[in-house]
């Protein structure tokens, strides 16, 4: 159904499960106008959260309401979706069932290095396909070199890069909308982290645990995971350790985008649960300076750019223009990073009726993250409500909006 607006989506969906909008709006706490307006296409879109709680009320995923593609954008010469499931869901990985043979050209640490540091590369510029083509082939060598590695030297590191590795499937195959895929990986990774004693990785495969939770809808335990595991491992002021200041503050990020997200029934306690996560993320913040630790990043950046989300998840897009303000996007580190704030931004400036902006921020981001881009909710909610509300026939648009699986003749 990605040939559909997402008013028209619902309205097929809500007649496959026979309900009508009084009773899908009395399963997913939200009003019948809203829902009315949704199919009308008359609502200048919706907060992610309304989204989430409509599909939740249909027992499907959001990717399938908003029409999320959920396969990359070109075949992978090697590899791909299908290869990657096979790799992290391989029978013999359960217990009873080792169908591994012997591992004599096992890979080490030197061999797998420059390959995982490719994959950070594809990662952090949003290529997808040629992620997904490599990732299948970088987790089965992972396992051969754990498994030789067991007891030696090379333990520790070798365990830490399978986690290393496995985040990344996390985090990629969430935006794929492959969300079990993401768990069963995030799973894995923290089981490395455990076997590798890296703490700060563990906090960070947590702090991915909480995304995926968040890309399935369970805001609250999305919240409590990351929460809990930055209460564990609070430094003290004495520690002076960056490192540890960071992964706290990347955990207390998490629980705030979590937060925000829980805003049912535009409850005051989790808005101030989420700007109290922002505030002692931003002490943190103050205390590590901008840092990169275990192949992510932290500063005053990282935290005035998901201040931005909080306030945009909260349903304050004027805010979340005034947060960005004051975020230098030179100090975020990845290009993915810049691409995710200007995204937000886009959405903001669509919701204070600034369609040319919003417009000239997703065209721009699709020249330079197309594929990415592909696999952001947030931007075909954005382009779905500029096409409902454009008064010309704007042919760029248009075709970003077939790419996005947005009808274009809503």
């Amino acid at each position: 159904m990605t040939d559909l607006s997402v008013g028209k989506r619902l309205v097929r969906l809500r007649d496959i499960r026979d309900l009508t909008q009084e009773q899908l709006a009395d399963r997913a706490g939200v009003s019948v106008d809203t829902i009315r307006r949704l199919e009308q296409g008359t609502q200048r879109g919706a907060r992610i959260a309304t989204y989430q709680k409509l599909a939740g009320a249909l027992d499907i995923e959001l990717a399938r309401l908003l029409g999320q593609p959920t396969m990359t954008r070109s075949l992978a010469p090697d590899g791909g979706v299908i290869a990657l499931r096979a790799a992290i869901q391989a029978p013999g990985d359960l217990p009873g069932l080792d169908l591994c043979g012997a591992d004599s050209d096992a890979p080490g640490p030197d061999d797998l290095r420059p390959v995982m540091e490719q994959a950070q590369r594809h990662y952090r510029l949003g290529q997808f396909t040629d992620l997904v083509g490599m990732l299948p082939g970088l987790v089965s060598d992972l396992k051969a070199a754990t498994r030789e590695a067991e007891g030696g030297p090379d333990h520790d590191t070798v365990w830490s890069m399978s986690a290393a590795a496995h985040i990344i499937v996390a985090d990629v195959a969430a935006q794929l909308g492959q969300t079990d895929l993401a768990y069963t990986a995030v799973e894995r990774a923290m089981q490395a982290t455990a076997r590798a004693s890296d703490e700060l990785r563990h906090a960070l495969a947590v702090s991915t645990l909480s995304l995926v939770l968040l890309r399935q809808g369970r805001w609250s335990d999305a919240q409590q995971v990351a929460t809990r595991r930055a209460a564990e491992i609070e430094p003290r002021f004495s520690d002076r350790n960056p490192e540890k200041f960071a992964m706290f503050g990347i955990l207390l990020l998490s629980g705030a985008v979590s937060a925000a997200r829980a805003n049912r029934d535009e409850s005051d306690s989790t808005k101030d649960d989420a700007l109290t996560f922002l505030r002692q993320a931003e002490a943190a913040a103050a205390l590590s300076g901008p840092v990169r630790v275990r192949g992510t990043a932290f500063g005053p950046a990282s935290v005035g750019m998901q201040a931005t989300t909080v306030q945009v998840s909260l349903g304050h897009p004027d805010k979340a223009l005034a947060t960005a303000s004051g975020v230098n996007m030179d100090e975020l580190p990845w290009k993915i990073s810049r691409a995710r704030h200007r995204l937000d931004l886009a959405f903001a400036r669509y919701q204070t009726h600034d369609d040319e902006g919003a417009r000239d921020v997703l065209l721009t981001l699709d020249e330079e993250h197309p594929e990415w881009l592909t696999h952001q909710m947030l931007a075909a909610s954005t382009v779905g409500g500029l096409l409902e509300t454009e008064r010309r026939r704007d042919r760029d648009l248009r075709k970003l909006a077939v790419r996005l699986g947005v009808d274009p003749a809503a």
